[in-house]
This record gives C-alpha cells, structure tokens and sequence, in this order.
C-alpha cells in the first residue's frame, strides 16, 4: 500500500510540475502577444496623430486658398464696376 501510495505521489508532483511549466509557457507567451499589441497600437495612434495633422494643415490651406480666390474675385468684380461707372451709355 506504501509503494503504491508512494507511487500516485511521484506522478502527482510529475503532473503538478509539467502543469506549472505549461502555465509559465502560456504566461510568457500571452505576456510577448500583449507587448505587441500594445506596440502596434501605440504606432497606430502615433499614424492617427500624424494623419489628423495632415488633415489639418491641408484643411487650412484650401481654407486660405478659398478665401484667396474670394479676395481677388471680389477685387476684380469693384475694379471692373469702378471702372465702368465713369462710362455713360450711349442712348
């Protein structure tokens, strides 16, 4: 009874230690998947940054151009009434 309780103790501590090797294995592992999960979303949000930026400085250049091309129509359209009202019709 003695060698068979000795027995059932040896595999018990064999199946305890490969548990604990197999639990240690998937903590590193899962461990390395959050590392590169969090590096990829931490490039994700650096892009994110970059892109909104982008977007930006594009948004207020067509913003400067738009009222650029406002000024000069609006130059042109008092130079061309200006200059027509020192010309009397000929009826």
């Amino acid at each position: 009874m003695k060698a068979a309780e000795d027995y059932l103790d040896s595999v018990m501590e064999s199946a305890m230690g490969e548990f604990r090797r197999f639990e240690e294995e998937i903590e590193s592992k899962s461990k390395g998947e959050m590392k590169s999960l969090v590096q990829d979303g931490e490039s994700a949000r650096k892009a994110g940054k970059s892109t909104e930026k982008a977007a930006t400085i594009a948004s207020k250049k067509y913003v400067e151009a738009a009222l650029n091309s406002a000024s000069a129509s609006m130059k042109s359209a008092w130079k061309g009434l200006s200059a027509n009202a020192n010309k009397v019709h000929p009826s």
